[in-house]
């Protein structure tokens, strides 16, 4: 009997240390809201794709890590680069071919990995930096067919503060 109570009681500890530890789901409601919302060790922001614009759910972020919540709502393949740059996202530096010039002395890459390639229609990603203060840009870069995704629109600032 003093066995079963031991049992119970180590039982009733762990589920307690368990219920310590988790984080409540975040909450769906109010996807469409301006407000940033805080994640565990920086912010999470919601990225929309879908042909030919991009979509955050707030263009003014506090400088640390972000974390970008990027959806592709669209028909075609995205990829979402981010880089800071004094430019506007409707002035960057093309190169031959007619896409963003990525390496440009102006566009600065933000780590490692600093964009997420190959987003499927239909799919969810993540893309997770750590941005200082500044101006920064967004933009998918692909090239398919006769289709420049940045030409087409695809494009858009942000501010860190």
């Amino acid at each position: 009997m003093l066995v079963t109570a031991r049992r119970g009681a180590a039982l009733i500890a762990i589920a307690g240390l368990l219920a310590g530890c988790s984080t409540p789901a975040a909450s769906t409601a109010g996807t469409g809201s301006a407000a940033p919302s805080t994640a565990a060790g920086g912010t999470a922001i919601s990225a929309n794709l879908k042909e030919w614009q991009i979509k955050l759910s707030s263009t003014t972020l506090s400088a640390g890590t972000i974390t970008f919540n990027i959806s592709n709502d669209g028909d075609k393949e995205h990829e979402f680069v981010v880089r800071k740059t004094d430019l506007q996202s409707d002035k960057l530096p093309l190169n031959a071919a007619g896409q963003v010039s990525e390496d440009a002395p102006e566009l600065k890459a933000v780590g490692v990995p600093s964009e997420a390639a190959e987003i499927k229609p239909g799919t969810k990603t993540t893309l997770t930096v750590t941005l200082q203060p500044g101006h920064y840009v967004i933009f998918c870069n692909l090239h398919v067919e006769d289709l420049l995704h940045y030409q087409k629109g695809m494009h858009t600032d942000f501010t860190v503060n």
